[in-house]
Order: structure tokens, then C-alpha cells, then sequence
């Protein structure tokens, strides 16, 4: 018996087209499958525990709010209650927004009887390359939000600067 018949079957039973196919098929389950249940993080070298600091911005806050932050504080994600980080200096300043003038051009205003706040948190996180995890779970990235607890106080916050305590 032939390996391959004049009809181009493998052993009389499959083609050879059909069979590279099935091969195909099988090769980009296999792919998806380890894609899928491996996660998306790139890892870029080893991962080390290391204190960084990153900046918390709020740009237009109640005063009642900003007084009742103390350095100290143990700040937790709103969502989970995860620790996230100590309070480390908090400044504040009169509070500012972007707002559309009438020639369409934007531009910062001053907002009476608020503050923009900068709060610098330290935490413990895992560091690989110049990407850092917090103690939470979440990405400590430039222009993330997050929503903040601390003892007495809840703030919605953006992630204004990130330093892995390599500079």
C-alpha cells in the first residue's frame, strides 16, 4: 500500500489538505488556550518587593474633605478595601479645573472654596523593569484613578507620578 494514493489521501483515509487543516485547527486552539489561562502581564525582567512612592491628584476638593487628611493614614481602595498605601505629605492648593472659554479654548480656573490636593503615599510593591504592582493588586500607573478611603474621608484621585525609588 502507498503512503499517498493518486487521490492525494495519506493512507487511503484523510487528504492532505484536510489533514494540514486539522493540524492548523489544532496549533491555534493549543495558542489560544495557553493565551487565555496565562494571563496578559509582560513580564521584563525579575520582579523584586521594593517601597515606592506615587502622588495622588485631585484637582477641586472640598476643604472638609482635604483637612480630615493626615500624614499617616492608611489609604484602602474604595472598591475591595485593600490596603494601598501611607500617607506621606499631603499639599494643597487653591483648586483649579479645565473649562471651555466661549472662543472654544480651554483653559485652567480657579474654583472658590476648594483645594487641589497632592497626596504622596508610600506602599510596598512588586517591581519588574519600570512597572510596579501595588499592595492591592493594581498597576500603580500614570493617570489611573482611584478611589481612595482613608479613616474619615473618601476622594476620587488620579495617579500623577509614579516613582520607583530608582532616580
Amino acid at each position: 500500500m502507498k503512503m499517498i494514493d493518486q487521490k492525494g489521501r495519506i493512507f487511503g483515509v484523510i487528504n492532505i489538505l484536510d489533514l494540514f487543516l486539522i493540524l492548523l485547527l489544532i496549533g491555534a486552539l493549543i495558542f489560544a488556550g495557553i493565551k487565555f489561562t496565562q494571563g496578559d502581564e509582560v513580564v521584563s525582567g525579575p520582579r523584586t518587593q521594593k517601597e515606592v512612592t506615587y502622588v495622588l491628584y485631585n484637582s477641586a476638593e472640598h476643604p472638609f474633605v482635604v483637612d480630615q487628611i493626615k500624614k499617616g493614614d492608611v489609604l484602602r481602595n474604595k472598591d475591595n478595601n485593600a490596603k494601598i498605601g501611607e500617607v506621606v505629605s499631603i499639599k494643597k492648593q487653591p483648586g483649579k479645573v479645565a473649562v471651555t472659554t466661549a472662543d472654544g479654548r480651554m483653559v485652567m480656573s480657579d474654583v472658590p472654596e476648594k483645594y487641589s490636593v497632592y497626596i504622596t503615599v508610600k506602599t510596598k510593591a512588586s517591581v519588574s523593569g519600570e512597572t510596579a504592582v501595588g499592595e492591592d493588586g493594581s498597576a500603580l500607573l500614570t493617570g489611573s484613578k482611584v478611589s481612595v478611603k482613608g479613616p474619615k474621608y473618601l476622594i476620587e484621585t488620579l495617579i500623577s507620578e509614579v516613582n520607583l525609588g530608582d532616580k
